[in-house]
C-alpha cells in the first residue's frame, strides 16, 4: 500500500533518528572499551598485565562478534520470521483477526453469550470494513497502473475508461472517510501534527540512550581526572574494563539485531 507523502516524510525521520540512536550507542560502548584499555594503560602498571587485558578483552569480544553474526545468519537461512515493522495492519493481520473473531464468535453464539455475541459481531464488521478499504485501495493502485499503461501506449480511449472506474473508487473510498486525506480540513491537519509529534516523540526516546550514555562518559572523566582512588586502581579499572566489554557484547547485538533483521522486512503499509 502507498504511504501518504507527508508520513512517508515522518517515517524517513523516524527512522534516522532510530539509526542514529542505534550507531551512537554502538559506537560510544566501543569508545568504552577503548577508554577502559587506555585508561588502565595510564595506571603505568607491568606491561604483562596490560598485555594480557587487551588480548583477553579482544579476543572475548571478536569470539562474541563472530558467534552474532554467524548465529544470524543461520537463523536468517532458515527463514525464521522477523519483527513487524509495518505502519498499520496489513491484510493478512486483518485476516488474522477476523478469523479469530469467527472462532470466539461461534463459541458464543454455543454458549448463548449475547453480550460478547454483540460485541465480536461489531468487531468483526469492523475488521471487514478494513479489509474493504484496502480492497478498493487496492483496485485504485491497479487501475492507475493500467492507466498509465494505456496512456503509455496511447490508448486514449482505455485512459478515459479507467479515469472513470478511478475517480468513482475514489469516490467511494472518499465517502467511507477511512483516510487521512479525506478528514475536513482541520481535522485532517490535527491528525497529522498529532501522528507526527508522537511518532518522532517515541523516536527522540530513542536518543536518550546514547545521551545517558554520553552523560556517563563525562562523569567518569572528570572522576578521572579528579584523582579518583578507585579509578585509578587496578581492580577498579580490571572491573570498569570488564563492564565495557559486556556493553561493548550487548551493543553489537542491538546493531546487528537493527541493521541484519533475519528476514527481508514487508514494506510499509499505509495508515
Amino acid at each position: 500500500m502507498k504511504v501518504h507523502p507527508f508520513l512517508s516524510k515522518v517515517e524517513k525521520i523516524y527512522i534516522f533518528i532510530v539509526h542514529l540512536a542505534v550507531v551512537l550507542g554502538g559506537l560510544i560502548s566501543l569508545a568504552w572499551l577503548a577508554g577502559s584499555l587506555f585508561l588502565y594503560w595510564r595506571l603505568d602498571r607491568p606491561v604483562w598485565e596490560l598485555a594480557s587485558l587487551v588480548a583477553v578483552s579482544l579476543f572475548a569480544f571478536s569470539w562474541f562478534c563472530v558467534r552474532e553474526f554467524s548465529r544470524r545468519s543461520l537463523r536468517a537461512g532458515a527463514g525464521k520470521p522477523a519483527d513487524d515493522d509495518n505502519w498499520g495492519e496489513s491484510r493478512e493481520e486483518l485476516e488474522g483477526h477476523l478469523a479469530e473473531i469467527e472462532e470466539g464468535l461461534s463459541e458464543a453464539q454455543r454458549g448463548g453469550e449475547k453480550d460478547r455475541i454483540q460485541k465480536l459481531e461489531e468487531a468483526r464488521e469492523d475488521v471487514l470494513s478494513q479489509l474493504k478499504g484496502l480492497e478498493l485501495e487496492d483496485q485504485v493502485e491497479e487501475l492507475q497502473r493500467l492507466r498509465d499503461e494505456a496512456s503509455a501506449a496511447g490508448r486514449g480511449s482505455e485512459v478515459r475508461e479507467y479515469s472513470k472506474k478511478i475517480d468513482k473508487h475514489e469516490a467511494r473510498l472518499k465517502k467511507r472517510g477511512d483516510r487521512l486525506e479525506d478528514l475536513p480540513a482541520v481535522t485532517r491537519a490535527f491528525a497529522y501534527g498529532f501522528l507526527a509529534l508522537s511518532i518522532l516523540t517515541i523516536a527522540s526516546i530513542f536518543l536518550l540512550a546514547p545521551l545517558f550514555m554520553l552523560l556517563i562518559t563525562g562523569f567518569f572523566w572528570e572522576a578521572w581526572t579528579g584523582g579518583s582512588e578507585w579509578l585509578r586502581a587496578p581492580g577498579g579499572m580490571a572491573a570498569l574494563i570488564a563492564a565495557s566489554l559486556i556493553l561493548a557484547c550487548v551493543g553489537v547485538r542491538i546493531v546487528s539485531w537493527h541493521f541484519s533483521p533475519e528476514t527481508p522486512k514487508t514494506g510499509k503499509q499505509n495508515l
